[in-house]
């Protein structure tokens, strides 16, 4: 039974992950012209705050599949990446680029 159900958690997962890897790239290809391009940094942060949100959500659905030993533990490392590098983006968006007193 382990075979068959291989096959739809693994294609369940690289399309999540390949979610991930595309709004991933739009959080990091992003770049503000400067501290005043409010729109771009609030797309950013919106972004990272998605890719955080999706990373626990494939997380939690690669979960599954793992604790029945259906897939190796390898398949929780993309999604967990994903959630690191939209945490790391979103904390470098708001250390560098601090909202001043009059924003």
């Amino acid at each position: 039974m382990t075979g068959l159900l291989r096959g739809p958690w693994g294609v369940i997962l690289i399309l999540a992950n390949l979610l991930n890897a595309y709004v991933a790239y739009g959080a990091l290809a992003t770049q503000p012209q400067a501290a005043w391009d409010e729109q771009t940094l609030t797309g950013i942060e919106f972004a990272s705050a998605l890719l955080i949100t999706l990373g626990v959500i494939t997380s939690l659905l690669a979960l599954l599949p793992v604790r029945q030993r259906t897939l190796s533990r390898w398949w929780l490392a993309p999604s967990l990446i994903f959630l690191a590098v939209g945490a790391a983006r979103w904390a470098y968006i708001v250390h560098t680029y601090p909202q001043g007193p009059g924003s």
